[in-house]
């Protein structure tokens, strides 16, 4: 072989090369972007933090009111327990009706505080089914409602919200 034919590229070794570059230069490209350019924080954060702060005074009053009711968990029979959980579920229902009347927020925190509520609505779903159960099954454990990826309980994800937007008196009750 001559030192021509070694120095010419083969055809497939072109294509792996310019591959290679694209595939190199499209990283950097991304790089730049996830550092300097793309936007900070977390994309579940409020934009408008006075419907956060509303909202967190609204959840303290529901938190004192359902403080104020029988602990659910010391109830001295499943009935009554059953009882406990639908009257501080009553106050949840309140709370997330009187959430969803606040005024404030940007377009997209609005679209982002109905999805919240929605989650609120499957837990007070949960809450629901879970006194019905205590009344015809006995002491059960309640059941939470998994997120349709499987990764998680709606309250999960309801809590997460809660917490990134500093509003720890929106968390669930924690009172089942």
């Amino acid at each position: 072989m001559t030192g021509d034919h070694r120095n010419r590229a083969r055809p497939g070794t072109m294509a792996l090369r310019a591959f290679l570059t694209v595939l190199v230069a499209a990283m950097v490209v991304l790089w730049v972007y996830a550092f300097f350019l793309a936007p900070s924080g977390n994309p579940d954060r409020l934009e408008d933090r006075s419907w956060p702060a509303a909202a967190e005074a609204r959840c303290l009053v529901a938190r004192a009111a359902i403080a104020e009711l029988p602990p659910a968990a010391r109830a001295p029979d499943v009935a009554t327990r059953a009882d406990d959980i639908d009257l501080a579920t009553d106050v949840v229902v309140n709370l997330v009706a009187d959430l969803g009347q606040l005024s404030g927020g940007t377009a997209d925190d609005h679209v982002m505080i109905e999805k919240w509520l929605a989650d609120w609505d499957v837990y007070i779903g949960d809450r629901r089914h879970h006194a019905v159960r205590l009344r015809l099954e006995g002491d059960v454990r309640p059941l939470l409602t998994a997120l349709p990826s499987g990764s998680g309980s709606f309250v999960k994800r309801m809590n997460g919200f809660a917490r990134v937007n500093d509003m720890e008196a929106c968390l669930d009750p924690g009172d089942m």
